[in-house]
């Protein structure tokens, strides 16, 4: 712990706080911005959090003492949040720009895989384009080729190691198969 930590232990206790609190958000594509800026906060207070949608949150206590360890799992915590937050962007810059300049969209799209692929995103873009993209085949072949990648590279990731390896497979080939449906 150092100093700084020790500091920030003392004031803690010095007005009576015993426990802390951290907000912790399901990050999604459909989590709401207010939820992922909570993503990983500490406050003195469990009230102090005013979520107030039907994201999926928990506000869990730890003691002040793991201050440390806890600020270090905020920051990770809420870098998973901001970049999730880069990712729509991305993703919504590659969508309008797909029918104007389908080269572009196609690098929007890549640099926003790299973080993660949600099937509802991609089904929403394919309704949106669809009519569009069946008129080109080298985009639409393109997409599919990056998709499928970015798809087979998320069961990759370590938070989907956590998952039993039969569940894991399943939703990988399933998912595959929505792509290749989607884009055929």
């Amino acid at each position: 712990m150092t100093f700084l930590d020790l500091l920030r232990v003392l004031s803690h206790l010095l007005r009576g706080h015993l426990r802390l609190y951290q907000c912790y958000t399901n990050v999604t594509w459909r989590t709401c911005e207010g939820c992922l800026s909570w993503h990983g906060r500490i406050l003195s207070r469990p009230s102090a959090f005013a979520i107030d949608d039907d994201c999926v949150h928990e506000v869990l206590a730890f003691p002040v003492w793991q201050l440390p360890l806890y600020r270090q799992k905020g920051r990770r915590m809420r870098a998973r949040a901001e970049e999730e937050l880069r990712r729509r962007g991305l993703w919504q810059e590659g969508v309008n720009l797909l029918t104007a300049c389908p080269e572009e969209a196609l690098e929007k799209f890549a640099l926003a895989t790299e973080v993660d692929l949600y099937l509802p995103e991609l089904e929403i873009l394919v309704e949106q384009h669809g009519s569009w993209l069946k008129e080109q085949p080298r985009i639409r072949s393109a997409l599919r080729e990056l998709f499928l990648a970015a798809w087979k590279a998320k069961f990759s990731k370590e938070r989907y190691e956590r998952q039993p390896e039969q569940a894991r497979m399943d939703q990988e080939r399933w998912g595959l198969a929505r792509i290749q449906e989607l884009l055929a």
